[in-house]
């Protein structure tokens, strides 16, 4: 069982997660439950579920790093951060394996300690696409190198590959007990793991690998070692 977090309810009371997150999930063999920060606490959860997917969606509060916020700091929702950074403590401390995708990634790396770049362009320039020019268009599409050894590179099998994107935030000092996994041609953290070698699976990736991913096998491989690690912390 698998707990997906979600961008909460619209103006008219539903409740928003793309498709495409369930998908992965159920296409790896687990039961995708979404998750709702004014739902059950994540003390509860943390009981229930046998591994959290933090989805895309808003910037997180730069307050949660000790930093002002950069002008172009959208999408803000208080309650979701607190919702999802304490599931990210507990997930780590009670061994509960965790994928970040997007926002999800920067959220674990906010939980643990470490803090964002929160304009992408403004350190690295405009080199790598991280976003399409149209925000509503098909996300930005650009090659990632892996880290031999880590996690992410055997889950792979590959030294790079490419990878669907819409960010303009990512990753910057790693937090305490993360270590980088990937980068792109421009140097900005694509994705980040815990080191911890008795936590059974901690990835937080800055690219999109739900995008398509009834057609996308190599992407897939990601959310089999998700559901798979959380089949073994479950038994």
């Amino acid at each position: 069982m698998i707990g997906v977090t979600s961008y909460g309810w619209d103006a008219r009371g539903r409740l928003f997660v793309p498709g495409d997150y369930l998908t992965a999930v159920r296409l790896a063999g687990g039961i995708p439950v979404v998750l709702v920060a004014d739902g059950p606490p994540p003390e509860e959860i943390a009981a229930r579920v046998d591994g959290v997917v933090l989805v895309g969606g808003g910037d997180v509060d730069p307050i949660h790093y000790g930093a002002d916020p950069h002008p172009t700091v959208t999408g803000v929702d208080a309650a979701r951060d607190a919702f999802e950074l304490a599931l990210v403590r507990l997930a780590i401390e009670r061994r509960i394996p965790v994928l970040g995708i997007c926002r999800g990634a920067q959220v674990m790396n906010v939980a643990l300690g470490g803090d964002l770049v929160q304009h992408i362009p403004d350190r690295y320039g405009h080199g790598v696409s991280h976003a399409p020019p149209d925000g509503s268009g098909p996300r930005a599409v650009h090659a990632v190198t892996l880290v031999p050894g880590s996690k992410l590179h055997h889950i792979y099998g590959a030294d790079r590959i490419r990878v669907r994107s819409r960010h303009h935030q990512a990753v910057g000092r790693p937090a305490p007990g993360l270590a980088v996994a990937a980068t792109a041609d421009d140097g900005v953290v694509e994705a980040v793991e815990w080191t911890d070698p008795t936590h059974p699976f901690a990835i937080g990736v800055q690219w999109h690998p739900e995008d398509g991913i009834a057609h996308d096998a190599l992407q897939q491989r990601l959310f089999a070692a998700l559901v798979e690690a959380a089949g073994r912390s479950g038994a």
